[in-house]
């Protein structure tokens, strides 16, 4: 289903505990100063596959990739939450405010086992969404995270949420 137009995106989620720990299938993202964030969010299209990155103390491993859908910002909704939801709900600790709300499907978890394939990297950059061809072009060693995907989801199953 995917066109050869699909672009694969770096997200980092820190220690990935809450990441794992999801009720739902979406992850946040703080909108930043002048609501930077949201701009590279507007640039991810549906179809487009997200890879979430542990940061380097917690070992710069790939830890779940899945399929952009869209997405939701808090801001939007400063009265009533009906498209987005609270930490509590999404069961993540720490009362961090996370107001772009990332959604996707066809979620897989690289588990610890699954982790020998040795999809690990770290990037020098602070952003927290990263374009992946970027950093490719410019000679990171990364892993080919086109051929991660399609091979792995031939021989895994998505979560269920």
């Amino acid at each position: 289903m995917r066109s050869h137009d699909t672009t694969h995106w770096i997200i980092r989620a820190n220690d990935g505990v809450n990441f794992i720990n999801s009720n739902y299938p979406f992850w946040g993202v703080k909108r930043g100063p002048g609501g930077g964030i949201r701009t590279i969010v507007n640039k991810i299209k549906p179809g487009d596959i997200l890879w979430f990155l542990t940061s380097k103390p917690h070992g710069g491993k790939f830890i779940g990739m899945c399929e952009y859908t869209h997405y939701y910002d808090k801001e939007d909704e400063p009265l009533i939450s009906v498209n987005t939801f609270s930490n509590k709900d999404q069961n993540w600790k720490g009362e961090e405010y996370w107001s772009i709300q990332i959604h996707y499907k066809n979620l897989y978890i690289i588990t610890e086992t699954q982790r020998n394939l040795n999809l690990k990297a770290v990037i020098q950059c602070g952003g927290t969404i990263l374009e992946y061809e970027t950093f490719k072009k410019k000679g990171k060693e990364l892993p080919d995270l086109s051929y991660h995907y399609e091979n792995f989801k031939n021989y895994a199953e998505p979560k269920i949420f």
